[in-house]
């Protein structure tokens, strides 16, 4: 990862905020130092840092003065639409059924993953890939821990199988046709770039863009459809084999490489 990854608790420092502490330093291959009475600024300079995860009421990442928590954020607003009878562009668009299994190989926040999980219900299995270590470490915890006030949310963030490492190695690994649908969200590396919010997250976010081959591995695995997200005008649909998006409308879109 590079620079060290310390790792602290609020100035309460809890048992239970020192073992999640040491966990994430053992976990990311970091180093535990004790809060005691220092503010956060006080601690980044006496580390010689600007990265800190912090182990409080809930884990929260500092990087550059700024912070980063794991929220479902538009998960929960979608799901809520869907308990409400409307639609969802992405389960529509991706034709996801109950009881599939969906790989997301660009989870991020893992927003759509999410949304993936409700869709396919108890029956299904949602598997969201994240390259960088501290990421997927803050979004698994995050899936596990966080609860919200709609229950069909927190039970499907709970279904998530997060794993750590390249999506294309991860393809490699699968079996031909095992399982239904793949699905590439490269646009995450536009958003850490452009959102305040998630500011933190844009020197550890992953920003390589696609591979052929990654492609080329999910068509072997998926038994249904690989699904890409992009900005129509983007240029990525074709140069990753995709036929044109079927919905014109908005700067953004999907589109499929149907297998049955």
């Amino acid at each position: 990862m590079g620079e060290t990854l310390y790792t602290t608790t609020a100035q309460s420092q809890k048992p239970e905020q020192v073992n999640l502490a040491r966990h994430f330093a053992e976990l990311l291959h970091g180093c535990y130092v004790e809060r005691g009475n220092r503010s956060i600024e006080t601690l980044l300079h006496e580390l010689g840092t600007d990265m800190l995860l912090v182990c409080g009421e809930r884990v929260t990442l500092y990087r550059d003065k700024q912070e980063f928590f794991f929220h479902p954020s538009m998960a929960v607003v979608r799901i809520k639409r869907l308990l409400s009878g409307d639609h969802d562009v992405l389960i529509e668009q991706s034709g996801v059924q109950p009881g599939d299994t969906v790989v997301d190989c660009t989870l991020g926040l893992g927003a759509d993953a999410i949304v993936f999980s409700h869709a396919v219900g108890k029956t299904g299995r949602v598997i969201g890939v994240e390259a960088n270590p501290i990421l997927a470490a803050l979004v698994r915890y995050g899936m596990q821990t966080e609860v919200t006030t709609i229950p069909e949310v927190d039970a499907a963030m709970r279904r998530i199988h997060v794993h750590q490492g390249d999506h294309w190695a991860f393809l490699q690994s699968l079996p031909d046709r095992s399982v239904d649908i793949v699905y590439f969200d490269p646009m995450f590396r536009k958003t850490v770039q452009d959102s305040a919010s998630i500011a933190p997250l844009r020197v550890i976010a992953e920003r390589a863009p696609l591979r052929m081959e990654a492609i080329e591995e999910a068509k072997r695995v998926a038994r249904k459809a690989v699904v890409l997200k992009e900005r129509r005008k983007s240029g990525e649909f074709q140069r990753l084999g995709f036929p044109p998006p079927e919905r014109r409308s908005g700067s953004v879109t999907y589109a499929k490489i149907e297998l049955t």
